[in-house]
């Protein structure tokens, strides 16, 4: 079967569950501009590559805009990198990178295992968020620090995050009958006393509120009993097959950015404020906020033993088993390959 013919067969599915807002992110509108670095073949002579990414152009791609500004891809000898805004009506990560439109492509565990099962031939290859961003939010006044106090209470799920939400319930053995569960319209049916919590993400959850002048508070569901990762890297089987050194002069470029970026948080949102994402018209507070909280996620005591994007064996059976709490039975194997990543930073002692 071709690589065409391939992505025909799971682009629907695909499509719809990225649409349906699995992306973990805590934007809500689309958008399909695109960023490059260009100068020069490198030294390796590598064609100009697509990156696809999860979502709009907001902090959580700033290792890849430092990547790109610094010249680190083309210092690992890129021709060309082009950042891809995803959105809802975005082509995905798994369709772009089986269909040859993009090398790499950000995305979520969500969206990929459900891709493979319809016929991807794709991997992840690494993850630049070690916890997910997914958190409960509830009013610092009558707060829910986690699973025993649901009993009775009152949250609201978007459509979105109704999959990660029942996937929480399963996890944590709750009926979901003691539980009401409402539609989530925007965060004022919690500021207004509408009900008791909702499901959102903790890069714009509790400490944006708390910043807006509501007293809130949020607990992690990766804390919870859903340890699954996010913000994961994509390739195509067939690229990991034959061009892995492309592949890894990716990985070791996009490392070395996100170094960069989390040495500088104030670069990383200027950046995405004045430049990348610049259309948004981004409150700059806000985007700091998200970094300072999306750097917990990324800049763990495991990628500090092990290096930025590695995901240990512990965490991808934790991934396996949330996704086997969402209905989605998938193996390690079948869903992650890191032999890339893992050469990349044996090879690379100093880069961590």
């Amino acid at each position: 079967m071709t690589r065409t013919s391939r992505a025909r067969r799971f682009t629907g599915l695909v499509s719809a569950v990225a649409a349906a807002g699995l992306l973990l992110t805590a934007c809500s509108s689309s958008d399909d501009t695109t960023e490059s670095a260009t100068g020069g073949s490198g030294d390796s002579g590598f064609p100009a590559v697509s990156v696809q990414l999860s979502w709009l152009k907001n902090t959580q791609f700033a290792g890849e805009y430092v990547a790109v500004e610094d010249g680190l891809y083309t210092d690992a000898g890129f021709e060309d990198v082009t950042l891809t805004a995803g959105g809802s009506s975005a082509t995905s990560a798994e369709a772009a990178v089986a269909g040859g439109q993009a090398l790499v492509g950000l995305s979520s565990p969500l969206i990929t295992a459900p891709a493979i099962q319809a016929g991807a031939d794709v991997k992840i290859i690494g993850a630049t968020y070690q916890r997910n961003p997914f958190a409960l939010v509830s009013a610092a006044s009558a707060p829910i620090e986690g699973p025993d106090d649901l009993a009775g209470k009152t949250i609201a799920v978007s459509d979105s995050n109704t999959l990660v939400w029942n996937a929480f319930l399963a996890a944590n053995d709750i009926d979901a009958a003691d539980v009401t569960t409402v539609p989530l319209s925007d965060t004022s049916m919690l500021t207004t006393g509408q009900v008791d919590g909702y499901i959102g993400y903790t890069t714009s959850g509790a400490t944006t509120l708390v910043q807006a002048g509501f007293d809130a508070v949020e607990f992690l569901l990766a804390d919870e009993g859903l340890p699954i990762v996010g913000e994961v890297l994509v390739a195509s089987q067939q690229d990991i097959d034959d061009r892995p050194d492309e592949l890894k002069a990716f990985l070791l470029a996009t490392v070395q950015g996100w170094q960069g970026a989390l040495d500088d948080p104030e670069r990383a949102v200027s950046l995405t404020v004045d430049k990348y994402g610049k259309d948004q018209e981004y409150d700059r507070d806000a985007m700091t906020l998200a970094f300072d909280r999306q750097a917990e996620l990324i800049s763990t005591e495991d990628t500090e033993a092990n290096g930025l994007l590695t995901i240990t064996d512990e965490l991808q059976q934790g991934t396996i088993d949330s996704l086997a709490f969402a209905g989605i039975d998938i193996t390690a194997d079948e869903l992650f390959d890191l032999s890339l990543l893992d050469e990349v930073l044996s090879e690379n002692p100093d880069v961590k």
